[in-house]
């Protein structure tokens, strides 16, 4: 497992962006912090790319853009995806699903699970 970051890195309000190295390149991923019905820490990854356009999904460095508490907008068309599950749930690409990237969270870590 590759080391992300700390959670505590992870803003619950604002998430946050790292450019990772993949197997064919570097490549950006958005960090999504989430606490369940018992106050467990858990993080979502995604590709930063919108499934649309293929456009980042972060409007400036480390920000993104919610249309309420689990819907991240992207800035450039509009299109609002859950931030819990990735489905694009109206916009352009309504349908779609971001590109997941497996993570989990341990002693306090974000961790990558697999190789991108």
């Amino acid at each position: 497992m590759h080391t992300l970051c700390k959670l505590e890195d992870v803003d619950p309000k604002t998430g946050k962006d790292l450019l990772v190295s993949a197997l064919d390149g570097n490549c950006y991923i958005a960090l999504f912090r989430l606490a369940d019905n018992d106050q467990n820490e858990s993080v979502r990854a995604y590709l930063n790319a919108c499934p649309h356009q293929g456009r980042s999904l972060n409007f400036a460095p480390g920000r993104f853009l919610f249309a309420g508490e689990d819907i991240l907008m992207c800035p450039h068309h509009g299109a609002c995806f859950k931030v819990s599950t990735g489905e694009c749930i109206s916009g352009p690409c309504k349908g779609a699903q971001l590109s997941v990237v497996e993570v989990c969270v341990k002693d306090g870590l974000v961790q990558l699970e697999e190789d991108l």
